[in-house]
């Protein structure tokens, strides 16, 4: 079967001759078909019939006698072809009926009230049988997995095939509905998944603070599960007895609503090889415990608990309002990987990263991390689609809520391109966004721009409407993160310059995460307690990763630094992450010391129960207060030693965040009627209890902020 389609482009002005060729003519320039005026809004149009399927091409124009090939920039997938990168357009089988949204809503008046309505415009298949509306099949999933078909008073069919859904009564958490259509002729088309939630507020990825799991070093709920020691492996690189029944338990008991936690980040969940493997020293023997080494595409590991352990835990998080994301690999996979027996056209071997003749730069696309993790090859078109495959199936079959795609810099665009318009595509018609967050790793200095300039920009050019939501601020990291709370180097006034200056550079609508801790990093607490401020507290310590490593802070100062570091993040933009352990001020250096086992508040120390109870005070306030999570930024106020920032929200409800690394109280005073909107006469009171203040005529407010402490003033 052929199916038209369409095609439309933005010439710049003066282009002539412009074209499509792709692979249906062999991307010959002569029977390429020309983009003509009377597109949409200006553009020009063509349509070509192509069989179902991923098809290449350019765009083609003549412009002062020179001839351009360029992508398509309105087309979010890509394809290669003899190695060349190309825009690509998926075409459905148009003999397939089809559904699109021409309008869905969630109303939820009170709870146990929710409802859900969607007028969906039918399309016939091209062969005209007509709507068999008999034949639509259409059920309602909760966020237990439990399906049943919508009734008739919930699902109505009109002569054109057009369908109108209300669906009402329903409690707060997830709920998808799947739609069919069917033909006349006996034709069912693909699924139409309506995504969406019933809860108070309507949620955005900038109201999460993501918690991430590495779930063997969480918590052991069920020791059933627990192997013995791996032969040949250091204990700090071998299996603890961390499981996805333990992280169910924290989410149940209320652990992370207590932290006011709305995103868990689980690290990656398939399964892992037996056995140990050269740690990066070539000296010490590790395992895939952290799940970064996946031999099974599409099985959960059963040291973690398996796929029934997987599902009550998204079940879990879903009913108390926290998503799901899966850390999906796309760079590599273990040698043992049913893809590498299979397919081994698929994968790139001989390049180890940062060897003799394979720098991690110039050779980031092809090299191997390990000599036993060969690289994906995305532009093997159909290695690309396995994995964007995958990505699907984890999402759809475990109702997960989005991707920490892991390495980005180090694989094809394409890869996080095409994965991003097939998740669109598969389970965003209702509206219901599924974040795709990246990790490209960049930085390592604080050099004020035009030297981090390549920092911002590689982040940078991942995201956007066709691309990832967000990544990793791994500038704001490197920059400010332990530099000025950590170490103390940098002062308050050079933590505002970059926060304000990321807010410039990200592009519109991104995401960003901010983070003072990751599974990549030394601990927070060990950075602030080696900060070279002795002999035995050299800065070098905390990089060591087998001998001579760090020990537990014996000064309350560290976790003193670990609490100032939170406010400031807590009160950032976008979606902080809060690495686990940290919350209490976990303690260890690089991996695999930065991996110790989760511990439970009654195995804490004074100091770290009291940095336990602050960050709690603080994700509860992120969460009791709108303009923490969705106001703009703006500095106020900002010395060596203390930092006043805004988040400016409308109609009066912005907030004010105090800090200070002085040692005596400060008292300071800003503007903030003309700065955040407030109005002289309001009463902010401070989330971390403070107490209040009062906006003077004048638009100044005063606050006190404590030693070494943090203020949150909000109405």
């Amino acid at each position: 079967v052929l199916c038209p389609t369409s095609f439309a482009f933005n010439a710049p002005p003066g282009a002539t001759d412009v074209r499509v060729p792709g692979e249906w003519n062999g991307f010959d320039l002569g029977t390429a078909p020309e983009l003509r005026e009377g597109g949409a809004q200006g553009q020009l149009a063509a349509t070509v019939d192509l069989p179902p399927g991923l098809h290449a091409y350019k765009i083609t124009y003549r412009y002062g006698g020179e001839l351009a090939w360029v992508l398509d920039p309105a087309e979010g997938r890509r394809k290669y072809v003899g190695g060349i990168e190309n825009s690509a357009v998926k075409v459905p089988d148009c003999r397939l009926p089809a559904f699109s949204v021409a309008q869905s809503q969630v109303a939820r008046p009170a709870a146990g009230e929710g409802a859900f309505e969607a007028r969906l415009a039918y399309r016939d298949g091209i062969e005209g049988a007509g709507p068999d509306a008999a034949a639509f099949e259409a059920t309602l999933q909760d966020q237990d997995g439990d399906a049943r078909p919508l009734t008739a008073q919930e699902i109505s069919v009109d002569e054109r095939g057009d369908v109108r859904i209300d669906v009402r009564g329903l409690d707060d958490g997830k709920y998808r509905i799947t739609l069919r259509g069917a033909t006349r002729s006996g034709r069912v088309g693909e699924p139409l998944r309506l995504v969406f939630w019933v809860e108070a507020e309507p949620f955005s990825w900038e109201d999460a603070l993501i918690y991430m799991v590495v779930t063997d070093r969480y918590r052991d709920g069920d020791p059933a599960l627990n192997a013995p020691a791996t032969p040949g492996a250091d204990p700090r690189g071998d299996w603890a007895g961390g499981d996805l029944e333990g992280l169910r338990r924290s989410i149940e008991d209320g652990t992370l609503d207590a932290l006011g936690v709305r995103a868990i980040w689980l690290t990656p969940f398939q399964e892992n090889p037996a056995g140990a493997y050269p740690a990066s020293d070539g000296v010490h023997q590790v395992t895939g415990y952290h799940g970064y080494w996946p031999i099974k595409a599409r099985e959960v590991d059963p040291r973690l608990g398996g796929a029934e352990a997987l599902r009550a835990v998204v079940a879990e998080a879903h009913r108390h309002g926290i998503r799901v994301l899966q850390d999906f690999v796309v760079n590599h996979v273990h040698e043992a990987h049913e893809y590498v027996a299979s397919h081994p056209d698929w994968f790139r071997t001989g390049c180890v990263c940062g060897t003799d003749g394979c720098d991690w730069t110039s050779h980031a696309l092809d090299c191997m991390f390990a000599g036993y993790l060969p690289d994906v090859n995305h532009t093997v078109p159909e290695a690309n689609a396995a994995f964007v495959s995958d990505a699907v199936y984890w999402l759809d079959e475990f109702d997960l809520d989005g991707l920490r795609v892991d390495a980005v810099k180090h694989v094809e665009e394409i890869a996080t391109r095409n994965l991003a318009a097939e998740v669109r595509e598969a389970f965003e018609p209702a509206g219901t966004r599924y974040f795709l967050m990246g990790e490209t790793a960049m930085g390592w200095n604080d050099c004020a721009p035009p030297c981090n300039d390549e920092n911002y920009g590689t982040i940078a050019k991942y995201i956007g409407p066709l691309g990832l939501d967000g990544q990793f601020d791994f500038v704001l990291y490197h920059g400010v993160s332990y530099r000025t709370f950590a170490w103390g180097d940098r002062g308050m006034l050079h933590a505002a310059y970059w926060v304000e200056d990321g807010q410039k550079r990200w592009p519109e609508g991104a995401i960003m995460t901010p983070y003072i801790g990751s599974h990549d990093t030394a601990r927070f607490a060990t950075l602030a307690d080696y900060r070279g401020q002795d002999v035995a507290h050299g800065r070098d310590v905390p990089t060591r990763q087998w001998s001579d490593t760090a020990e537990a802070p014996a000064s309350s100062d560290v976790y003193a630094r670990v609490r100032l570091a939170m406010a400031w993040l807590l009160g950032l933009p976008g979606a902080p992450l809060l690495y686990y352990g940290d919350e209490y001020g976990e303690w260890g250096g690089v991996d695999p010391n930065n991996r110790s086992l989760w511990r439970p508040e009654e195995e804490l120390t004074p100091d770290e129960r009291e940095t336990l109870d602050f960050v709690r005070q603080l994700g509860a306030a992120r969460q009791g207060v709108p303009a923490l999570r969705r106001g703009a930024y703006v500095n106020l106020t900002a010395t060596e030693d203390t930092l006043v920032f805004g988040r400016r929200l409308a109609g009066g409800r912005s907030a004010v965040v105090a800090l200070t690394r002085a040692a005596t109280a400060q008292r300071i005073s800003v503007e903030v009627t003309g700065a955040l909107g407030l109005p002289a006469g309001a009463e902010l009171t401070d989330a971390l209890g403070g107490g209040a203040e009062t906006v003077s005529a004048t638009g100044m407010v005063s606050m006190t902020i404590p030693p070494g402490g943090a203020v949150i003033l909000a109405p």
